[in-house]
């Protein structure tokens, strides 16, 4: 055996051993979630138990990924504070984040209340307004984004799927608009938005799930390509 296959068997028995460790978990996962009627009852709390634990384990890890991911960030912004003007977006974004957690540690101490009801709290009081602010703008920007995009289209290839396209854009925007009338417009865009754009959106989610089955069905019989490489 030559020096330089060594480290590829080594890595093939090493993917091969990782392969089977994601399957026995993956299979004891599923067969906890709901008991199977021929297993033993006392080996179904068993599995449910085990299940749940690596559930919790999965948030666990996912929680700390996510405070690693933040002081990841930090970080970054921190160290582009030195740079002008890209730092003054570091600093309104360092600002914002520590000022949301300090905020957040406050009002669970029981430092600050917005009202004496439990559902109004002055962070999500904050966050529902800047994600109102935001998603206000990137509407705004989608508006003329759409409508740029429609006018170059048809000055490159005038088709009839681009002259559809510009038609049911033209008509969804004024059906928003107070120009679109009491009646004619926004019928048609609701028809629009009920119909053709539902139909669309329910046969991307169906594309999602079918590829989130093949992906872990791929997981569960070992053919993943981070397993087989």
């Amino acid at each position: 055996m030559s020096a330089s296959t060594r480290p590829r068997r080594r890595l093939r028995l090493g993917a091969a051993l990782l392969a089977a460790l994601t399957i026995s978990i993956a299979v004891v996962t599923l067969l906890g979630l709901e008991p199977v009627p021929t297993l033993p009852p006392e080996l179904n709390q068993t599995l449910s138990a085990f299940s749940q634990l690596l559930v919790q384990l999965a948030a666990v890890i996912g929680a700390i990924a996510l405070f690693l991911g933040v002081l990841n960030l930090t970080r970054f912004h921190a160290a582009q504070l030195r740079k002008f003007p890209r730092g003054l977006y570091s600093l309104l974004l360092l600002l914002t984040l520590f000022g949301v957690l300090i905020v957040r540690a406050l009002e669970r101490g029981g430092v600050l209340r917005v009202s004496e009801g439990e559902t109004l709290t002055l962070s999500l009081t904050i966050l529902d307004v800047a994600q109102v602010a935001v998603e206000s703008a990137l509407a705004g920007l989608l508006f003329f984004a759409l409508v740029y995009g429609a006018v170059r289209l048809m000055r490159r290839r005038v088709t009839i799927w681009n002259a559809l396209f510009l038609t049911a854009l033209v008509i969804v925007l004024l059906g928003f608009s107070p120009l679109g009338g009491a009646t004619l417009l926004p019928e048609i865009r609701e028809w629009l938005l009920s119909v053709p754009v539902s139909a669309g959106t329910r046969g991307l989610l169906i594309g999602v799930a079918l590829g989130v089955v093949v992906v872990g069905v791929r997981v569960l019989i070992g053919r993943d390509r981070t397993f087989r490489e």
